[in-house]
């Protein structure tokens, strides 16, 4: 799944697109993916083999026109998306949130989109 995410998210931020954290010194733009949970599913057989996961992508840079074209590009990639393993792409939520920690100066605007994928566990 998370390749799948990586690979269908390469169009956005200049292909800059990361798991859990950037690399110390990125410029921006980049994409942070995190997957949040991972809900497996069973049936009175055991596990059915496929999973939820919920994956929060935050979108950074410059410029807030910026982050919010990038996640648009973001939903209009991912909302509905279906293929291979991915059953269904779905948008959960999406909001701005402060680049950085309570105290901390940062020049970056973000927003902040939360995913359901329905996929087959690989």
């Amino acid at each position: 799944m998370e390749i799948l995410l990586t690979t269908l998210l390469a169009p956005v931020a200049g292909g800059n697109r990361y798991w859990v954290r950037a690399p110390q010194g990125q410029k921006p733009p980049y994409v942070i993916m995190q997957r949040i949970t991972g809900i497996r599913d069973y049936h009175l057989q055991g596990a059915s083999g496929l999973v939820e996961s919920r994956v929060q992508i935050d979108c950074y840079d410059k410029a807030y026109s910026s982050v919010a074209s990038m996640a648009r590009s973001v939903v209009s990639i991912l909302s509905g998306h279906r293929a291979g393993i991915i059953q269904g792409i779905f948008i959960d939520s999406e909001r701005d949130l402060p680049a950085a920690d309570a105290g901390d100066v940062t020049s970056l605007f973000r927003k902040s989109i939360d995913i359901i994928i329905q996929h087959k566990e690989a």
